[in-house]
């Protein structure tokens, strides 16, 4: 038994599917040590970060039912760990050098396990990936026997979720999505925030009801730190400014009236700004801070009209940054800035500060990215690739986009000297939920880690194991259907199974128009997500690692099936009503029709109980991740999708009275269901 799980999981490594990020050397046996009832540690040193590192490990081992014990020198299976710098770890190295930061060493023999590292988030990382090795068999963890060694390729690896457009995370969410990242060795999180800090300075601009407050972001920075996990602050500094600009308390700070873009013209625009970052900074004690200052279109349309048509719009945007950077340098911080504004002005390079930090981003997939990166580069600047998960304005993110931005992006930044990954998450539109991101962070994770590219087959064949724990490929599997569903509607014309798409009218003339090219491919939409609503269901029956994230899964599936019914039933609604309108003599036909339509068991009736179906559910999906703050401003979409239905099975009991007098049916545009041309 033990040599067959041996060679299962010495081939599973071989292909580099069960273990993310894949480690640079990993040589392992088909032999394996078994470990049962408890698991003994000793540490070098023994520090409050090292015991942390290793408590990790517990809720691995405690799936087999192993206890982790701390002791001296222990008899049976046990673990040493520690700091390659200490005599004892250095001498059981053999010479063997851990000279690259966040590096580690892992030896895994018949009767114990040896882990070494180059300082402590190196060690937390080993423990990391020793979890992943457990496997459970026959009520005890087996782990094959053999070595890994492993460092990144590049040095920051991050996040950035956007907390501004809509869903604001709670902090126990946070604190689960720093858990996760830091299990797959990514190092800094960092939270675009537009308005919802609550600046002593400026009243009224974050919204009541949410808590992204000085203090929760301190606690927040702390847990961060045990994970050895970076909580970078990220405040617009320029553009993306409505929210704060729309109050007529600071009109006069506005570019435009009501607009987005911060006046440079003005000068209450810069003590808002230093008071702004200094609270920052106040509350998170990161090297860096991020400024955002992308996309400022309105930038010499108003206030500063007069200064840019003097020296031009792409001068008065490099004199906002480097007076910001003057400005800030007392705080001591790396200034992180989007690069879109300084790419299309390449003018503008040469004259901006050298130690600006560059978020060079681009979520469309590209054979090459050296223009997005190289030109930083050339005028001395670090810079970090910022790819997009491409979850925004769709019922799922957009993976077969996203996996190939993420892994060409950052595989040519590794290539070109960039200093870091930050992967970007959007809420455009206010709907998307976070949890249905993680297959695309755990890939950027991976891509950020290890050299070259991630072979994204590959990655789908581990992904169940290493975020659900569990066997065979079903989770990627549903992943890989919701691909496909995108695939069809980019097939039918239509981009993408879009938010736009799914609260369409049908008998609307856009609305029409997106029907009939939907409507060949609708039939497989829906099998796609029914057959994945089904597997889910299969998924639920065992306990799974993280089996609270299926809920996202589900919703994202029913939605989808969803939009496949209403485009199939609309088409079905106009056709019927269409042939009954014309042949009005026979009533029972008409009754029997009408009914069909809308009634016991009618299409109207199907399409709103699933809409109240889905506002349940997508209330659930919220609930869970983030604060109810803005949460209505989704649901009232759900509303009215039901109340539309209602009105249209109002509409066929209307029309079955008038045809009791009347004896006849009005034309389908008449009565609301014709399909206009």
């Amino acid at each position: 038994m033990r040599r067959c799980f041996g060679l299962i999981l010495a081939a599973a490594l071989a292909e580099g599917a069960a273990l993310m990020p894949a480690p640079r050397v990993a040589k392992l046996e088909t032999r394996s040590l078994s470990l049962k009832g408890a698991l003994r540690v000793r540490l070098a040193p023994d520090t409050p970060a090292s015991r942390f590192a290793l408590s990790t490990l517990e809720s691995e081992c405690a799936r087999g039912k192993v206890s982790v014990n701390y002791g001296a020198r222990p008899a049976g299976p046990h673990l040493f760990a520690g700091l390659a710098s200490h005599p004892e770890v250095r001498g059981r190295l053999n010479g063997r050098r851990l000279d690259k930061p966040q590096s580690y060493w892992l030896r895994v023999e018949p009767d114990g396990i040896f882990l070494a590292a180059s300082d402590e988030a190196g060690l937390f990382y080993g423990v990391q990936t020793l979890r992943q090795l457990m496997r459970v068999s026959d009520g005890r963890i087996e782990v094959p026997v053999g070595f890994i060694e492993d460092w990144p390729e590049l040095p920051y690896r991050g996040l950035s979720i956007d907390v501004s457009r809509g869903p604001v995370p709670t902090e126990e969410r946070l604190q689960a999505v720093v858990r996760t990242m830091a299990e797959f060795k990514m190092n800094m999180l960092t939270l675009y925030m537009e308005h919802v800090f609550p600046y002593s300075h400026a009243p009224l601009v974050a919204p009541r009801g949410t808590e992204i407050t000085p203090e929760m972001l301190q606690r927040l920075s702390a847990y961060a730190a045990r994970y050895h996990v970076d909580l970078v602050p990220q405040q617009q500094m320029f553009g993306h400014m409505h929210n704060m600009l729309k109050l007529e308390l600071y009109s006069d700070m506005a570019e435009t009236p009501y607009g987005s873009v911060l006046a440079p013209a003005e000068e209450r625009v810069y003590e808002w700004i230093e008071k702004a970052a200094r609270e920052l900074a106040e509350a998170m004690p990161s090297r860096f801070l991020h400024i955002g200052c992308d996309e400022t279109f309105e930038l010499g349309a108003g206030r500063s009209r007069e200064l840019a048509a003097r020296m031009g719009v792409s001068e008065v945007y490099r004199m906002h940054l480097e007076r910001v950077a003057r400005m800030l340098a007392p705080l001591n911080r790396r200034l992180m800035f989007w690069g879109d504004i300084a790419l299309s002005h390449p003018e503008l390079l040469p004259r901006l500060p050298k130690d600006l930090v560059a978020m060079t981003w681009d979520y469309d997939p590209k054979p090459d990215y050296t223009p997005q990166i190289a030109p930083f580069l050339e005028n001395g600047m670090e810079v970090f690739v910022c790819p997009g998960l491409n979850n925004w304005h769709r019922i799922y993110p957009g993976y077969a986009e996203a996996l190939a931005n993420i892994n060409a992006f950052v595989r040519d930044g590794k290539k070109l000297g960039a200093k870091g990954m930050l992967n970007t998450h959007w809420v455009d539109g206010g709907e998307a939920l976070f949890g249905l991101n993680w297959y695309g962070i755990v890939y950027s994770a991976a891509a950020a880690w290890q050299p070259g590219e991630v072979d994204p087959a590959a990655f789908a064949e581990g992904f169940d194991w290493v975020f659900h724990r569990r066997q065979g490929r079903t989770i990627a599997t549903v992943v890989e259907r919701l691909m496909r569903a995108h695939k069809l509607f980019e097939q039918a014309g239509l981009r993408y199974a879009s938010e736009q798409l799914f609260w369409m009218d049908p008998f609307s003339k856009a609305g029409a128009h997106s029907l009939r090219l939907a409507l060949p491919f609708a039939s497989e939409i829906r099998k796609l997500a029914e057959q994945s609503l089904v597997d889910l269901e299969d998924c639920r029956k065992q306990p799974a690692a993280r089996d609270s994230e299926f809920v996202f899964l589900e919703l994202a599936c029913r939605r989808l099936n969803y939009l496949g019914m209403k485009i199939q039933f609309s088409s079905h609604m106009a056709e019927r009503y269409r042939a009954l309108a014309e042949k009005p003599d026979d009533a029972t036909a008409v009754r029997r029709g009408l009914r069909r339509i809308s009634g016991t068991n009618g299409l109207v009736e199907d399409l709103r109980e699933a809409m109240l179906e889905l506002k349940a559910l997508y209330r659930a999906a919220w609930l869970s991740e983030n604060q109810p703050y803005w949460l209505d401003n989704v649901l009232i979409r759900y509303d009215a999708e039901a109340l539309y239905w209602q009105q249209k099975a109002n509409l066929v009991a209307r029309l079955w009275q008038e045809y009791q007098v009347t004896k006849r049916l009005p034309p389908p545009a008449e009565a609301g269901f014709e399909l206009p041309e």
